[in-house]
C-alpha cells in the first residue's frame, strides 16, 4: 500500500463540512461525562439523535430541521426538555429547530442510542404495539444504554420513559435494532455479553450471547436479520447465525481489539475496525479477507500495532450505496473510503477528538461524534458506479452466497457476485 506522504496533495479530496450542533449544556471541557459516544438517524431519516454529554440524549426532527442547520457552520442546540411540539403544514421550516428540539436528560451517562421501528408485524400475526399499555401510538422509539448497565426506552414525540430494561452488570457499549422492524434489540456491553430483547414482549430479554467474558465493544444486525456480528476485546470478529444462536465464524486477522463492525447493505461484506490501524473487509459468507485499509502509513510493525500507536480507529460506517465507508481514528483525521480501492481515502479532513460516526440512510451525510459534546456533518462522497456493480448489490440483496451459483448465469458473472475479484 502507498504511503499518504508520497502522495501528491490534491490526489486525496478534503472532505467538506455541512455543520456542527454545540449543546449549550456542554462544558467544552473534555471532562469525562461531556463526551458525545454516539449518534443515530432513524431508519427513514425523519430523527436524528446524539448523546450530547451529561447525561443527555438530544432528539432533532431531521426531515424539518436539516434545511435550517446547513444554513450554518455552527448552530448552538438549546437545552429544552419536555415535551415537543408537532410540526404541521403550515409551519415556518426556518423556525422549526428551536421548538422541535427535544432533550432528555436520561438520569445517567449515556454510552450508546439507537432508533427502532415497528412494522406492527411480528412473526405471521400481526402484533398490537408494545407501548399501547402506556397510551403512546408511536411506532418509532429511542434506546439509550448507559454506564451502570441499564437500557431506558424513550418516546420519541415527546421524550418520554417507556421502558427501562435491566440485565446488564456493566456498561452497555452498543445496541442495535433487527431492521426488520419486530422491535428486537442486541446489546452489548462490558460485562462480556450480548443481550437479545423483546420489546414487543414488554421488554423480555430472552437471549443471552458470550464471547469471551471479556468486554463487548460493538454489534450489528445484517439487513436481512439472520446475522449478528459482535466485537471487543480481542482481536476477533464473532459472527453469529441467530437462527441457531450460535457462533457462525471467528475471523481473524486483526492484532488489536477490534472496535466496531458493519455490514454492507447487501449483507455480503462486514467491515470491522481495530485499533491495529486497520479496517478489514470481509466476506460474511466463508469469512475471507477481502481487502484491508490501512490508516498509519508505513503500517505500523507488529509490536506498535498491538500497542497504542496513535491511530487507534474508534468507527466505522458503511455508507447506502455499498461502495464506501467512513472511519474516524485518534490520529485527528476522518476518512472516506472507496471500498473498490484501498491504497488512499478518497477524502480526508482533520477532526479532533472524534468517537464516533454514522452515515444517514440516504448516504448523502456523515455524523461525527467528539469528546467535548459537538456533533458534526459532513458531506460524504458520491460516485456513479457501473451498472454491473449497482446489479451485483440488488442482485445479493435478494440471493445469497450459497444461491449464486445455481443462477443460470456465465461463469465470470458467478465469480463477480461472490467477490471472488477481491479475493
Amino acid at each position: 500500500m502507498a504511503s499518504y506522504r508520497s502522495v501528491a496533495g490534491d490526489e486525496i479530496s478534503s472532505a467538506s463540512l455541512i455543520t456542527n450542533l454545540v449543546p449549550i449544556h456542554s462544558n467544552k471541557s473534555k471532562a469525562a461525562g461531556s463526551e458525545s459516544w454516539c449518534c443515530d438517524f432513524s431508519s427513514d431519516e425523519s430523527y436524528f439523535a446524539w448523546s450530547s454529554g451529561n447525561c443527555v440524549v438530544t432528539i432533532i426532527p431531521w426531515s424539518f430541521c436539516k434545511a435550517t442547520l446547513f444554513k450554518h457552520k455552527e448552530v448552538n442546540v438549546p437545552f429544552k426538555p419536555g415535551i415537543g411540539i408537532l410540526v404541521d403544514s403550515k409551519h415556518e421550516v426556518e423556525d422549526c429547530f428551536g421548538c422541535n428540539t427535544i432533550s432528555v436528560f436520561t438520569g445517567h451517562l449515556i454510552r450508546s442510542v439507537a432508533f427502532g421501528s415497528s412494522s406492527l408485524n411480528y412473526g405471521d400475526k400481526p402484533c398490537s404495539p408494545f407501548w399501547s399499555r402506556l397510551c403512546s401510538s408511536k411506532d418509532l422509539v429511542l434506546a439509550t444504554g448507559h454506564i451502570n448497565g441499564r437500557i431506558r426506552i424513550w418516546d420519541v414525540l415527546t421524550g418520554k420513559l417507556i421502558l427501562q430494561l435491566m440485565d446488564h452488570s456493566d456498561m452497555v457499549s452498543h445496541m442495535t435494532f433487527n431492521p426488520l422492524g419486530n422491535l428486537v434489540l442486541i446489546s452489548s456491553s462490558y460485562d462480556g455479553t450480548l443481550k437479545v430483547w423483546d420489546l414487543h414482549n414488554d421488554g423480555n430479554m430472552f437471549r443471552t450471547l458470550k464471547m469471551n467474558n471479556r468486554p463487548v465493544y460493538s454489534c450489528c444486525w445484517s439487513h436481512d436479520g439472520k446475522t449478528v456480528v459482535s466485537v471487543g476485546m480481542c482481536k476477533l470478529v464473532y459472527v453469529w447465525d441467530m437462527k441457531s444462536l450460535k457462533v457462525k465464524f471467528m475471523l481473524e486477522g486483526h492484532h488489536h481489539d477490534v472496535v466496531s463492525c458493519a455490514f454492507s447493505p447487501d449483507d455480503c461484506l462486514i467491515a470491522s475496525a481495530s485499533w491495529d490501524t486497520r479496517v478489514i473487509l470481509w466476506d460474511s459468507f466463508n469469512g475471507q479477507v477481502l481487502k484491508c485499509f490501512g490508516h498509519l502509513q508505513p503500517s505500523p510493525r507488529l509490536i506498535f500495532a498491538c500497542g497504542y500507536n496513535g491511530t487507534w480507529i474508534r468507527d466505522v460506517s458503511f455508507s447506502s450505496d455499498g461502495a464506501h465507508i467512513a472511519t474516524v481514528a485518534d490520529d485527528g483525521y476522518l476518512r472516506f473510503w472507496d471500498i473498490t480501492k484501498e491504497e488512499t481515502p478518497e477524502a480526508m479532513a482533520p477532526i479532533e477528538n472524534s468517537l464516533c460516526c454514522t452515515y444517514s440512510p440516504s448516504g448523502r451525510i456523515l455524523a461525527v461524534g467528539s469528546r467535548s459534546g459537538p456533533v458534526s456533518f459532513w458531506k460524504a462522497p458520491l460516485c456513479v458506479k457501473s451498472l454491473k456493480y449497482l446489479s451485483r448489490i440488488a442482485v445479493r440483496k435478494s440471493v445469497g452466497a450459497e444461491s449464486v451459483p445455481e443462477l443460470c448465469i456465465p461463469k465470470s458473472l458467478v465469480e463477480y457476485l461472490l467477490y471472488k475479484e477481491w479475493e
